[in-house]
């Protein structure tokens, strides 16, 4: 924020200095070059300017440290520009209306189909499997309620490692979750697996998968 103020500032001198100064004598106008500040309020003004600016600025003072630093800071801003941060998140839950899954003779990849947002489009909802576009730390977290069994084992898996765990053994409906901060490279895998022998129940809002990037690296 601090260097677009600067930057806008400069600019503005810059502009001062290109400006047409009416005479105070002649009434007559002249037009200042932008790389030449002959006019004595607009030298001062860009004196005191740099001054200001001093060590921050890395800069003498000089005209010609005005304009070095100026490109500089055009740009990186343009750079800044074009490359804009990728956006990506997502939200699902389990099933778009109410139904029961398991229990299983095996460990059963479990497909949110209920896409809810899907940013980046990153979140494959056939497979149920999140595929990092970029390089960077995220967050996910999920949640699981019971089904017909009364218990709940599931896990947030990493490339088909364990990285989070949701255990709930009551009554039906009984409901867990958990959160993780993982860092992903691009293309690693995170889903979430259903234990054999257990089950779970959804009804558009009560077994979730989230996920978003906190920033890329």
């Amino acid at each position: 924020m601090e260097a677009v103020c600067v930057l806008l500032l400069l600019l503005f001198c810059c502009n001062l200095s290109g400006a047409e100064v009416e005479s105070s004598n002649k009434g007559n106008v002249t037009n200042e070059s932008s790389q030449h500040f002959d006019d004595k309020v607009g030298n001062d003004w860009m004196k005191e300017l740099m001054e200001s600016l001093g060590e921050a600025a890395g800069t003498t003072g000089s005209q010609s440290d005005v304009y070095t630093v100026l490109r500089e800071l055009i740009a990186k801003v343009e750079n800044l520009e074009k490359a804009e941060r990728p956006k990506v998140a997502f939200s699902a839950s389990l099933f778009p209306s109410s139904q029961h899954r398991g229990p299983f003779n095996i460990d059963t990849t479990l497909i949110f189909t209920n896409v809810i947002t899907n940013i980046g489009q990153a979140y494959n909802s056939g497979t149920g499997v999140f595929a990092a576009p970029v390089r960077g730390v995220y967050y996910f977290t999920f949640t699981c309620n019971s089904g017909t069994t009364g218990k709940v084992n599931a896990a947030l898996l990493k490339n088909g490692q364990n990285m989070a765990v949701v255990i709930e053994k009551g009554n039906v409906d009984s409901m867990g979750s958990n959160s993780v901060i993982l860092q992903l490279n691009e293309g690693d895998h995170v889903n979430i697996i259903l234990w054999r022998g257990n089950s779970i129940y959804d009804n558009g809002y009560r077994s979730t998968f989230t996920g978003v990037l906190l920033f890329p690296m």
